[in-house]
């Protein structure tokens, strides 16, 4: 027995160095693979590999009303790069997700990195994470095991079977075919679909959940090659397609393409809607208008009689459709500033409940309370709003938009104490990072910053995806030989980051604290009040991207000829 356990302890100790001698060769080699690519002659091309969550993914478009992939920072830092400098020819690849999480974004990562091969990865994640978040199979190991090369090959190959059990991010068609990180998190399908005609297809539902978690990615052409494949086949999906088109920029292809399937489907009444709250968020309010009151007409004319009456071309659920037209009505009065006018029709709403339907429309309820809130915000009756927005926010705590409208209430009537109160409460049933730090900027707005390093502490401490996803990251970029570059959100410090993502050699930082000093509130895509922890305007996500060029250009190209910004 003596002699068995020595023998498999001198067998584990030569496999742990030939395997720490191996893994150093093979990282070396990569290191030096990719660094010789950074100092080419003009023309060869670097690639930076951008990851994180949806402030990394999408940026507000020209006309502030939208969130879109081509206005993010990753998509202006590849402009600004090879503008200020001809050196090297640098080439940025976005690999930000809407709605993800540090588990969900080394997923991704994961995916990517053998096909895009990134001499340099900037990261900036975490805000999502919840104390639930997933961690690598090695971070659950005691202190000091994980560090073993034979235990990160062991947890690599685990990994690996995790991830091939599913298809790479390419070959994406169905639900199944998600990372497990992404089937695991909740897609709030009627956000997107909003379609009646697709309630009972659940093959359509299927693909398009693909759709939609490929539209949150960044993969547009993918998720509407799957979309349009689904049209073909099925007839329904239009309004998902509209929004992927949408985000692409292609206004006039989804206009085009929603008038043919109210051509083709007159009684789908939700195509119109989609129609209208398309030229609404683009500001053609005139064109909204037209479409609200040719499709009101014909709901009201069928809600009227009976609606089995004439089944040929009759609009599906009538009342629940009158519903969501008389909500895009609300939509546009808000937009146009109508606010009186708004929380008229509002009155008139009925909800109408249709269980069967709830996974291809938004709740009514939660649309109506929400809406009011705003109508209130805009006549400045911050009673009445805070009652309807918390309503909304009891509906949907998780709703952060809900949660932001009414932290304009009690910051406009000095009522912070309040906003604290509920954000307590929020953590402790979201749990999500990004309640700590809205925390900690309430801090700084109220006078109380020393209260801001003890929140931010809480967060890492409640939170272990944070230490340990950053700790996956760091070992990633290791093994494919990557230069890592690790920045916090803005209006946040470097010595918050290092809590969870600390100083490390071949790790290098990006202090964002002072990036959006010069217009605070007009850089952020909500800007309402100072430091709104939010997306980024065009302008903002540019700001952002001049400020990430300054750096890299600084770490990986000194010398290269930098031409002076505007």
């Amino acid at each position: 027995m003596i002699s068995l356990f020595l023998g498999a302890a001198v067998t584990l100790v030569l496999v742990e160095a030939s395997l720490s001698l191996a893994y150093r060769a093979f990282a070396a080699w990569q290191l030096r693979a990719n660094e010789a690519a950074l100092g080419k002659s003009s023309g060869d091309e670097v690639r930076i590999l951008c990851v994180g969550e949806s402030t990394t993914a999408v940026a507000g478009d020209e006309s502030g009303s939208m969130l879109v992939p081509r206005t993010s920072y990753p998509a202006q830092l590849e402009t600004i790069l090879n503008t200020r400098q001809s050196a090297v020819r640098f080439r940025v690849l976005n690999n930000g997700m809407m709605g993800g999480t540090s588990g969900s974004t080394l997923d991704l990562l994961r995916m990517t990195l053998p096909s895009a091969r990134p001499q340099i990865i900037i990261a900036m994640m975490g805000i999502k994470d919840t104390p639930n978040e997933w961690v690598p199979v090695s971070a659950m190991l005691p202190s000091g095991m994980n560090s073993l090369r034979t235990v990160q090959l062991a947890s690599w190959l685990l990994e690996g079977v995790r991830l091939r059990s599913n298809a790479n991010v390419t070959e994406i068609k169905s639900y199944a075919d998600l990372p497990p990180s992404a089937q695991e998190k909740v897609v709030q399908l009627g956000n997107y679909l909003r379609e009646l005609r697709m309630a009972d297809d659940h093959e359509a539902i299927d693909r398009a959940q693909a759709a939609i978690y490929l539209m949150r990615i960044g993969r547009l052409r993918q998720a509407e090659d799957i979309m349009r494949e689904v049209i073909a086949q099925r007839s329904v999906g239009y309004c998902l397609l509209a929004e992927i088109l949408v985000s692409e920029g292609r206004y006039d292809d989804a206009y085009a393409m929603l008038a043919d399937a109210i051509a083709q489907h007159p009684e789908e009444g939700m195509y119109a809607v989609e129609l209208a709250d398309i030229h609404v968020r683009q500001k053609e309010f005139d064109q909204a208008q037209q479409v609200i009151d040719q499709v009101a007409a014909r709901a009201e004319s069928q809600a009227a009689s009976d609606p089995t009456a004439s089944p040929q071309g009759a609009m599906l659920e009538p009342d629940l459709t009158q519903q969501f037209i008389q909500l895009e009505q609300v939509e546009l009065m808000l937009a146009r500033g109508q606010y009186d006018e708004a929380l008229a029709v509002i009155d008139q709403i009925v909800p109408v409940v249709r269980i069967r339907y709830h996974d291809v429309v938004p709740p009514v309820r939660l649309l109506i309370e929400a809406a009011e809130g705003r109508a209130y915000i805009g006549k400045r009756d911050w009673d009445a709003a805070e009652k309807s927005l918390l309503e909304a926010l009891a509906i949907s705590p998780g709703r952060h938009s809900n949660m932001w409208l009414l932290s304009q209430v009690y910051r406009e009537t000095g009522q912070t104490d309040k906003e604290e109160a509920i954000r307590w409460k929020l953590l402790e049933s979201q749990g999500r990072v990004a309640e700590y730090f809205e925390l900690a900027k309430l801090f700084r707005l109220s006078g109380q910053p020393e209260r801001v390093p003890e929140v931010l502490a809480m967060a890492v401490e409640h939170t272990p995806s944070l230490k340990q996803n950053y700790a996956a990251l760091y070992q990633l970029a290791e093994q494919y030989g990557s230069r890592l570059v690790v920045m916090q959100y803005p209006s946040f410090d470097l010595d918050s980051l290092h809590l969870y993502a600390p100083e490390q050699p071949g790790v290098e930082f990006i202090d964002n604290l002072h990036v959006f000093d010069a217009d605070p509130e007009g850089y952020f895509f909500e800007p309402t009040f100072p430091n709104s922890f939010s997306h980024y305007t065009h302008e903002g996500a540019r700001v952002l991207a001049d400020h990430v060029a300054d750096r890299v250009l600084e770490i990986y190209a000194p010398g290269a000829g930098a031409a002076p910004r505007d």
